[in-house]
This record gives structure tokens, sequence and C-alpha cells, in this order.
């Protein structure tokens, strides 16, 4: 009877292992492979050789500020957070705009006729997608762009058009490539041919309403790296802009690049300076065609007065008529001083 009591037990133990067993194999988790986008091994094996000299965490809303752009590539600017591009003459601009129709930002241009702006009319061409922070080249032809989309491989990529003249819009734009392309926002990008710079803006590696403006040195013609003679991972950071002391491959090159950024931050400060300096003066003469205004309104209304007053009244009156006219003067002096000299200092520059 012992015996079969001590069969039992094992045969009960033996099947709560065998049921135990079957419970773990059926509760492990299921190990997904993550399928990397072909766009990005496609990319990879394309991306671009570009050398970053320098790099600094800016503010998302302002980013724009830190950018010393020369007065050749034209102004752009951030209204809330549109961009808006004006070309070097002032006279042809591309505004960002929200569409409430598809819930997209889109490109509108208008030129500067008849001493106002036109009407903005959206830029045909560049594809169905959200847009942002357009800048020009020189030329008036090439056109980048930050575009999110079915092309872009996260939020917002650089995508790269041109202007057919023939057709009157621009081409259908393309992705610019890696390293200026990420999983990340990639949101903006320029040139600037007089001090041969070039500036990229991304959010990747940044906290949240962060990014990160990278300064490089533009190309000539299009460098890529050799997939044959560097390793994959190597490959993949350069992509990702994980260090961009990787991409310094020439001291020489990068010291006169960093000279020319200085250059090139000075005369932005310059010229900022010559801005609130041109400025204020606008408002000094401002200030004083107001008062001369109101001096005027008082003396007509004096005058007025000074011919029903009494002849006591008069003799008060005369004085401080007399008095406010040697002022008037005195104001109208001055605005023909500064106005001549604004217009000296215009003509000289």
């Amino acid at each position: 009877m012992r015996k079969y009591v001590i069969l039992l037990l094992a045969c009960l133990f033996l099947g709560s292992m065998a049921i135990n067993a079957q419970r773990r194999r059926q509760t492990k988790k299921k190990v997904v492979k993550v399928v990397e986008d072909p766009r990005i091994v496609q990319m990879l094996a394309a991306t671009q050789q570009v050398m970053f000299i320098d790099s600094m965490v800016a503010d998302r809303h302002d980013f724009l500020k830190h950018i010393p752009l020369s007065s050749e590539c034209g102004t752009i600017e951030m209204r809330d957070t549109l961009a808006v591009f004006t070309n070097e003459l002032s006279d042809h601009r591309l505004a960002i705009y929200f569409d409430p129709a598809d819930s997209l930002c889109h490109l509108s241009s208008s030129d500067y006729i008849g001493q106002r702006w036109t009407e903005p009319v959206r830029v045909q061409g560049i594809g169905d997608a959200s847009v942002n922070c357009p800048f020009v080249m020189p030329d008036g032809i090439t056109l980048y762009i930050a575009q999110k989309g079915e092309k872009s491989l996260g939020g917002y990529d650089i995508f790269v058009t041109r202007y057919d003249a023939s057709s009157g819009q621009y081409l259908r734009a393309e992705n610019l490539g890696m390293p200026f392309t990420s999983e990340a926002n990639d949101l903006f990008y320029a040139i600037d041919e007089k001090h041969r710079l070039g500036y990229f803006v991304s959010d990747r590696h940044q906290p949240a309403g962060k990014v990160c403006i990278y300064v490089f040195v533009p190309n000539e013609t299009r460098k890529v790296y050799s997939s044959e003679s560097i390793a994959d991972e190597q490959l993949r950071s350069l992509a990702r802009i994980d260090r961009i002391a990787d991409t310094w491959t020439n001291g020489e090159e990068r010291r006169q690049a960093l000279l020319r950024l200085d250059a090139a931050r000075a005369e932005a400060m310059s010229a900022s300076t010559e801005k609130y300096a041109g400025k204020k003066r606008s408002s000094e003469l401002d200030n004083l065609h107001h008062q001369a205004e109101v001096l005027e309104k008082a003396l007509t209304i004096a005058r007025n007065y000074y011919a029903k007053a009494s002849d006591a009244d008069r003799q008060t009156l005369r004085a401080e008529i007399i008095k406010s006219e040697r002022e008037l003067e005195t104001l109208q002096l001055e605005i023909r001083q500064k106005e001549k000299a604004q217009r000296n200092a215009s003509h000289s520059k």
C-alpha cells in the first residue's frame, strides 16, 4: 500500500513539473525583430563627407538669432513658429502659413511692387507636405526647406529644390540625405557663400525645446564616405553626427573655417549694432516730428483764441505765441539737420 502511495505522489510531482514547464513556454515573451526602414540603409550608403567645425545648443524658438548669416544671404525670421525669408534686395519673400483646410504648413510667395507687397500666392511644385524654414541661395533658384511628410524619415527633414523658369514653379523637392537627414527633426539648412560656411539645425541628441546648430564647410562637389573602407557602425555614427570631432580630417582647413566663423559673427554683431543705432535715430527723429506737430496744433489754437481775447489776455498770449514760434523754428531746424545726416549716412554705404 505504501508503495502505491509513493508512486502516486511521484506521478503528481512529475505532472506538476510538466504543467509548469508548459506554462513557462506559453508565457515566454516573444522576441520581436525590429525591421529597419530600408531608406535608412540606402541613405547610409550615400552619406556625405562633411566637416562640422563647430556646434552650439540653442532654444528651438529663437535659434535663428544665433546664426550669423551675411547680408548677402537675405534675412530669415520667425513669426510665432512660422518662418519668413526675404531676399537681399528685399523685393521677394517666401513665407510659411498654416492652412486649416488640410492642417499643413505651406509656402507662399510675394513680391514688392509699387511700394507694397503683392498678395501671397501658394508656391506650387514642391510636394504636398508640411514645410518650414525656407532659405533661397543668392542665385535665386536653389531652395532649401524643412519638410515633413511621406518622404521624411522621422519629423522634419532637409529637402532641396530648384526653380524652373520655364514652368514658373519649383521642382519637386528631394531629400538632402545623411548626415542632414535623421529620424529626429532637422529644421534648417543654409549656406553663406561670402564666408564659405554652412549652417544646419537639428533637435537630434537634444532634450525637448532645444536644438543644436552645426557649422560646416560646404563642399564644392558632393563627397561620400566609402562603405568599403569604413565600418558600418562608424558610418552610422558619422551619419548621426555623434561627434563633430570625428569629421575633422584637415586641421588647417578647420582653423581657416573657424577664422571665417569669427569674422561672420563679428560682422553680424556690427550689423546688429548699426541696425539698433538706425532704429534709435529714426525713433529720435519721429519724436522730434511729434513734438513739432503738437506745438503747431497748440499755436493754431492760441492764435484762434488771440483774435477773440481781451486786451489783457492778448498781452499774455502774445508772449507765449512768440516763444512757441521760436521753439517750433528750432525744432524744424533740428529735424532738417537730422534728416540730412541720415541721407548722407545712407549714401555713403
